[in-house]
Order: structure tokens, then C-alpha cells, then sequence
């Protein structure tokens, strides 16, 4: 702050009066139309001043919108906070009293204006870490969120009219960075660094937007953080020692097919990354990577990066990409999503002449890979040898519940705060005591509403020629059978990403409701996967254990 401020007791009369005689002659700037407007709702629950005091409504201090409000304010150059309590009667008071200053000059008519402040909400969003911004307009206001860690939190509001110029701004830079339709259709973009509107943090903003009724719409814009490509850690990820080993044991070969599925934002990029430049340092640099993308997402070592013109058909142009690279001389391709039958039957064809092809793909498991490829045009055929069909990873990504303010499972139970047979379910299939399970916290000051980031929960499998074979020929669920049944019974020993997501649940990492909600419910493990209900307990001790 500018200056010294006290801090009287605002839960008293004394200290009001006091407050309001050493503010008379401060400016506000958290009211409408002021410099840091934080909208109607949170008008009941904070006012900003421009010397650094924020008077926050009791109880509220911790809340996520109001953390994004003093973030914003340190955008405003505001250096040093101080935030006093007050009740809620008294903020309205100091609206009363400081809130009519007069808005900024002619802001509105300038579209210079309009991005400026879609800039400070980008680097509000960056300074968050969230994955995603999401921007609605609505007919009185213009609702601005964020998703953090896989949850969304409203962070701000704008007027209706300004919220539907914020959106055209947004595509009027990416124009010629890959943006394409117009305020009545469905369209997408990019916007980079050279934009002049991002963050250093932040390489590139995926744009999404949808025109919905009464002639409003809704922009989804994904970030895309600077990553090192120097980073070759998979391990730290999060998946499990099992895992981690066949990563590495595909990473070895430099043939075969190796795709990803997962939603979006479910850290593909990240491990198909890491792979790729650990596989290039673990060769010695010796080995030639050519990779093909739209946009171009991954930072890989050593790699012929193709330019994709998205201006062109996109089949017809990762199409010439695969025939460049076919005469390119590589070792490894890469292709940032396989999603077309002509991609899958470049692809395979890649494999088959002893390339090996790292790839992603929309699918709901690690085998479901192998049933989109065959709805892709894939002969089964080809799909039947090992050789061609180098690896199958599937991921999700769950938050890392805080260890400071983690609930234990007892107590959320006492507290009506978990349904009482998830909890008994729970315990049962854990076989720990209620006391030794935790769930997600209130949330504290060492993190965001109870996490304190995202890991990986993932399936891997290294198919071998039976498990191929019986997919093809007989029936997806005798090859699954066979997958987990373990190795000295004959299988393969595999585990499903939800006995992944439960062994990081029982050891006290995730939340057991975002497990449900995210992977797959208790019951249905419980069903048709209590085979592996043993093992289950034994991985959360040995992941306990350390």
C-alpha cells in the first residue's frame, strides 16, 4: 500500500467510524463501472480500495473468488494488501459511500479497451494455473470462470455487451492464427505469444466458442502453458511403478504403434511428451523424430516439427504431412491425433515398415483404443500382431486432496458430509478402518478449496499376441479377463485405471467422490472386478509404505 493503514475493529462502532474518518479521502475501485468492478455478487462480500485495503465480509477470507479478487488487484499494481473483516451491513455502507466514483473514460467504444481486459483475465487465469477460462453471456451479465485442478470457479462478471465484445476481440486476433466462422456459428482458434495478450507463462490459448439463444454465445479458451523440453520425468506424473516400467519398455522400441486416449485436459500432451524426448535422450540423440500437429502443442528434442496449415482440409493436409514423413527418414512419428481412416491406415502402414508411431486417440479405455481403430478403417488383421500394436495408455487426471485440511472419512460420515454407503463401501473394499480414509477438506491456506494439484490415473497395457488375438476373434471381454488375470495364472496381470484411481483414494491422495465421479462408481468395481479386491489392499499399503 501507499500508505499505513490501521486496523480497527470493524465488528464494533468505534472502529467503523474510525475506519470511515481515516478513508474519506480514499478511492474505491471495486464498485460498477469502477477501475476493478467485481460485479453484483461480490459486491456483498468485498470492496476494494485503491491503496491496497480489501474489506472482506466475515468468514469469507478464504474464499476462491476472493483470492482471485487480490490477485486481480496485484494486476492493478497494487503491491502491498491488507484485508480487514467487517460484516456484510458495513461493506454495503462503503459502497454507499465510495462507490458512485465515475467509470473510465470511453472504455467501452475501444476495442483496444476490450482486449486489455480479456488480457488481465488471461493472466488472472495463468497466475491460477487453470486449464481452462470459460466465458458466458448472459442477458444481464457477461459470467467469467475458470477451471482449476478440474473444478470451476466464478472469478468475475462483466456487462452483457462487453462480455459479447471481449469474445469478438479474442477471435479478432487469432484471426490468421487458425480462427474461422463468425458471432452465428461455431468456431475455433488459437491465439500466441505474439498476440501481445498472454502471459510469459503462456504459449498458446485454444478458442472455442458456441452461439447460443438470443443471439449471445460462450467462449472456452484452453491454456497452454510453456513447457521445458528438457522435461523427461514421466514417473512424477503419477502413475504407478508398474506403469512407469511399461512406459519405459515402450519407449525402447522404435517400432510399433504407441496411443494415447483420455478426455481432453486429461495430460496426454504432457506424458506424450516426456516419453518422446526420454526416448530421445535414452537413444543418444541417434534417432530421428518427425512429428505433424494442429496446433502444434508438444516441445520435442531433436524433432522435424511439420507446419499443418490449418487454412486447408485437415485430412488432406496430415495426409501430405505422413508422406513427408514416410520419405523423411524417421525413426518415430508422430501425429497429434489420429482421426480419420486415412490416418489410420498411414499409421498402421508406418508401423508395419518398422517405424514407430506415437499417437492419441478419443476412446473410453486402454483396449477401447484398439475398437476406435477399427471403427477408423483398421483391418483386424493388422491389428492381431504385437509388432504393429506396440502400447495402449489410457489416463484421466484426479486432484491431489491437501494433507493440511484432508477430512478424515469417520468425521465426514459424523458430519453428514459423504452418502453413508459410499463410505461403507469405501472401508469395505479398502479394508481400512474409517479413521485411516480421507476425503477433501474445507480447503486452508496452504491450498485451493482442499487440492493442492492433479495426478495421473492411468492403464497401460503391452499387448502380446493372445490378448490381440482373443480381441479380434472372440469377444473384447475375454481379452479384458485375460489382462487381469494375474501372471502366475496365465494373464498379464493388468489393472483398470479405477483400481489405479482407488489405490491413490485409499492412500488418502484423492477424494473418493471425484473418483466416482470422474472414473467409475464403487459398486461397479465391486461387481464385476472383486477379483482384484486382494491386490487392491496390498497396493495401498505398498504405496503407503512408500
Amino acid at each position: 500500500m501507499a500508505q499505513e493503514v490501521s486496523e480497527p475493529d470493524l465488528s464494533t462502532q468505534a472502529g467503523r467510524e474510525r475506519f470511515l474518518a481515516e478513508a474519506s479521502d480514499w478511492e474505491m475501485i471495486s464498485g460498477s463501472g469502477q477501475t476493478m468492478d467485481v460485479g453484483p455478487q461480490m459486491r456483498g462480500a468485498v470492496a476494494v480500495f485503491k491503496n491496497g485495503v480489501i474489506v472482506v465480509a466475515s468468514g469469507q477470507r478464504h474464499r476462491p473468488q476472493v483470492n482471485a479478487i487480490s490477485v486481480r488487484a496485484r494486476h492493478f499494481g497494487i503491491a502491498r494488501i491488507k484485508m480487514l473483516d467487517a460484516e456484510k451491513d458495513f461493506i454495503e455502507e462503503l459502497y454507499k459511500a465510495f462507490g458512485s466514483t465515475k467509470p473510465k473514460t470511453n472504455w467501452r467504444a475501444l476495442d483496444l479497451e476490450r482486449q486489455k481486459t480479456l488480457s488481465r483475465i488471461i493472466h488472472e487465469a495463468a497466475e491460477m494455473r487453470a486449464s481452462d477460462i470459460h466465458m458466458r453471456v448472459l442477458e444481464d451479465y457477461t459470467e467469467i470462470k475458470i477451471r482449476v485442478n478440474g473444478r470451476m470457479m466464478e472469478i468475475g462478471q462483466e456487462p452483457s455487451q462487453d462480455g459479447q465484445e471481449m469474445i469478438r476481440a479474442a477471435f479478432a486476433v487469432a484471426q490468421g492464427q487458425g480462427a474461422s466462422g463468425s458471432d452465428s456459428t461455431f468456431q475455433q482458434g488459437a491465439m500466441f505469444a505474439n498476440s501481445g495478450l498472454l502471459p510469459e507463462n503462456v504459449e498458446m490459448l485454444r478458442l472455442q466458442y458456441t452461439p447460443t439463444s438470443e443471439m449471445r454465445g460462450a467462449l472456452v479458451m484452453r491454456l497452454k502453458y510453456v513447457s521445458k523440453s528438457y522435461e523427461t520425468d514421466v514417473d512424477s506424473l503419477g502413475y504407478s511403478l508398474q506403469q512407469a516400467t511399461d512406459l519405459r519398455n515402450m519407449r525402447l522400441k522404435t517400432n510399433g504403434m504407441y496411443i494415447f486416449a483420455g478426455k481432453v485436459s486429461s495430460g496426454k500432451t504432457t506424458t506424450l511428451q516426456r516419453c518422446l524426448n526420454a526416448m530421445f535422450l535414452d537413444k543418444r540423440k541417434e534417432i530421428s523424430i518427425y512429428a505433424a500437429e494442429d496446433p502444434k502443442e508438444l516441445e520435442l528434442l531433436g524433432a522435424i516439427q511439420a507446419q499443418i496449415n490449418a487454412g486447408t482440409n485437415a485430412v488432406t493436409a496430415f495426409r501430405d504431412a505422413m508422406k513427408a514423413a514416410l520419405r523423411s527418414d524417421p525413426n518415430v512419428i508422430v501425429l497429434g491425433e489420429i482421426r480419420s481412416e486415412e490416418l489410420t491406415s498411414m499409421a498402421i502402414e508406418a508401423a508395419k515398415t518398422g517405424h514407430a508411431l506415437w499417437s492419441t486417440v478419443h476412446a473410453g479405455s486402454a483396449l477401447g483404443i484398439l475398437n476406435r481403430l477399427i471403427n477408423l478403417g483398421a483391418e483386424r488383421e493388422d491389428l492381431k500382431d504385437p509388432r504393429t500394436v506396440g502400447g495402449l495408455i489410457y489416463q484421466r487426471l484426479l486432484g491431489v486432496i491437501c494433507q493440511h485440511c484432508r477430512t478424515p472419512l469417520s468425521e465426514a460420515l459424523d458430519n453428514e458430509a459423504i452418502d453413508a454407503d459410499l463410505a461403507e463401501r469405501f472401508a469395505r473394499l479398502t479394508g481400512r478402518d474409517m479413521s485411516q480414509l480421507y476425503v477433501l477438506g474445507r480447503g486452508c491456506d496452504k491450498c485451493f478449496k482442499g487440492l493442492t494439484g492433479r495426478t495421473v490415473v492411468a492403464e497401460t497395457i503391452r499387448p502380446d499376441a493372445r490378448l490381440l488375438e482373443m480381441y479380434m476373434d472372440e469377444s473384447r471381454v475375454k481379452a479384458e479377463q485375460y489382462w487381469l488375470t494375474p501372471n502366475e495364472e496365465g494373464g498379464m496381470g493388468g489393472a483398470p485405471v479405477m483400481h489405479h484411481a482407488l489405490i491413490k483414494a485409499g492412500a488418502g491422495i484423492c477424494d473418493i467422490d471425484e473418483v466416482q465421479g470422474e472414473v467409475d462408481l464403487l459398486e461397479t468395481y465391486e461387481r464385476e472386478l472383486s477379483q482384484l479386491v486382494p491386490r487392491l489392499r496390498r497396493d495401498i499399503d505398498a504405496l503407503l509404505a512408500g
